[in-house]
């Protein structure tokens, strides 16, 4: 069985919640646009999606290799694509990088309850996350919306520690916020390459979540597999 848990920590996205397909690009599309027209400048629709796709591809490139690509880099990267300079790049940049507002969040089926049993079992809960464009300061907000950030204690969002998973790093941050070793943790996540294997390399016990979606990629596999959060808390109680 191992150490008795102490701490469980969630990815974020396809674990807590996810956005509908494409909606997080319109948002995104949208806000740069009307920042654009907000200072006068004229950006052909076309020409402004494949510039958004740049850098999106920029940072999937850099994710898949491990290399830490910061939000800003991209936010950086879209204004001087579109000539936006001054106070004009500097709202360019922010409507890129706080989209995530205005785009449809869909929480997980059953997370808020798993979130309130585990609290309820004295459990220390935190989040390490791969943020994309969408930073940890904003995750939190997002969460606080939700009335859900109480729950947590511990953060692992790659722009704050500069690392993406399976890096040992960003594990570590969350951990260390929430006073245990990897002995007593369980990282709950939907990916093999990144949340089980980077959980797994440094002692960390694992649960793949598949409920929003189900990796079809190849890699280490979790200690266990669950379709419903409402799995986890009794889980975690045999393990401990």
């Amino acid at each position: 069985m191992g150490a008795p848990v102490k701490a469980v920590t969630f990815d974020f996205w396809n674990t807590i919640a996810s956005v509908p397909t494409g909606a997080m690009e319109a948002a995104r599309r949208q806000a740069v646009t009307d920042a654009c027209e907000a200072h006068g400048l004229e950006v052909e629709a076309e020409l402004l999606a494949a510039h958004l796709d740049q850098v999106g591809e920029s940072y999937h490139r850099s994710w898949s290799e491990g290399l830490h690509f910061h939000p800003r880099q991209g936010a950086e990267m879209l204004s001087v694509a579109l000539g936006a300079e001054g106070e004009a790049g500097e709202q360019v940049a922010a409507a890129f990088l706080g989209a995530g507002r205005g785009a449809q969040l869909e929480l997980s089926p059953g997370i808020r309850e798993c979130l309130q049993a585990l609290s309820e079992q004295d459990l220390r809960l935190g989040i390490v996350c791969d943020v994309g464009f969408t930073g940890g300061e904003l995750l939190r907000e997002i969460l606080d919306g939700e009335n859900l950030l109480t729950h947590f204690s511990g953060w692992g969002f790659s722009d704050e520690v500069g690392h993406y998973k399976p890096s040992p790093e960003i594990f570590e941050a969350a951990l260390s916020s929430l006073g245990a070793t990897p002995a007593e943790a369980v990282h709950v996540g939907d990916l093999r390459r990144t949340d089980i294997a980077g959980a797994q390399a440094i002692g960390m016990r694992t649960v793949r979540y598949r409920g929003l979606h189900d990796d079809p990629d190849p890699g280490t596999e979790a200690d266990f597999v669950l379709d419903h959060h409402r799995d986890l808390p009794a889980l975690i109680g045999r393990t401990s």
